[in-house]
């Protein structure tokens, strides 16, 4: 079933930090050469979804817009990913040498070693791995302490805004510190809409074409069931349930 949650990794695109990912195309790079299907279906194979969008394919009223990675084959996105890396003057005789960080997990660690392991074969890019104690992670997110970051957002409502505004440049949890002016206005803009759908796919398209995050897969929640148990949401994307909604099928 879905659960509120995108995962994510980030670039730190702060004044002064690494020069490497502070190129646009060596993030869209780095974001084509990540196979999603890979880590859904053969390192996680838990229901989780290929994410080409920081908005949960299921949040209420979001249309997932039409990315046009999404429809690629992996080998195209490979091919691109090798072009624009080669644009940014890496290669064989100079390859990228790049830091991730997580923190300590062996779900996150599984994902983290699998994608540098994509980037190696593909791109020729080193990736040297760290996993941190969650409050270390914490300050060395905030403090612009990386190259590239784990990241992870679960929803507070259902909407696509909670998930979009991390993308507004003074947003607390834009530990990128990726700014957009667009982005702000069309934001802001979405507040007062009476659909915001035009806003939010223009977000998304802004995020493919910057890539100051690489969307990597949409969480799911995995439960043993009764086949007796009726009235459970299916369909809720927050999973919130009571018990006055639940019964059980006489035998």
């Amino acid at each position: 079933m879905p659960e509120a949650c995108s995962y994510y990794y980030m670039f730190n695109l702060r004044d002064g930090a690494s020069a490497d990912v502070q190129d646009v195309n060596v993030r869209r790079a780095l974001s084509l050469a990540v196979d999603r299907d890979i880590i859904v279906e053969n390192v996680l194979a838990g229901g989780q979804k290929a994410a080409y969008t920081f908005t949960h394919w299921a949040t209420a009223g979001f249309e997932t817009p039409d990315i046009p990675k999404a429809s690629m084959t992996q080998a195209e996105r490979n091919e691109m990913a090798q072009e624009l890396m080669a644009e940014a003057g890496y290669g064989p005789d100079n390859p990228l040498e790049i830091d991730l960080v997580y923190n300590t997990s062996d779900s996150h660690r599984s994902v983290a070693v699998a994608i540098s392991q994509m980037w190696k074969q593909t791109l020729g890019v080193e990736t040297v791995l760290a996993n941190q104690e969650w409050q270390t992670f914490l300050e060395a997110r905030s403090n612009g302490d990386y190259e590239v970051a784990r990241g992870g957002w679960c929803a507070d409502y259902n909407e696509a805004s909670t998930f979009l505004d991390l993308m507004q440049s003074e947003s607390g949890y834009n530990d990128s510190k990726f700014v957009s002016a667009e982005v702000d206005a069309l934001m802001e803009e979405a507040k007062t809409s009476n659909n915001a759908q035009a806003n939010y796919d223009r977000v998304e398209e802004i995020i493919a074409e910057q890539a100051p995050i690489i969307p990597i897969y949409h969480y799911a929640s995995v439960y043993m069931y009764s086949e007796n148990l009726e009235g459970w949401p299916f369909e809720n994307f927050q999973q919130q349930w009571y018990s006055k909604d639940l019964y059980k099928i006489a035998e």
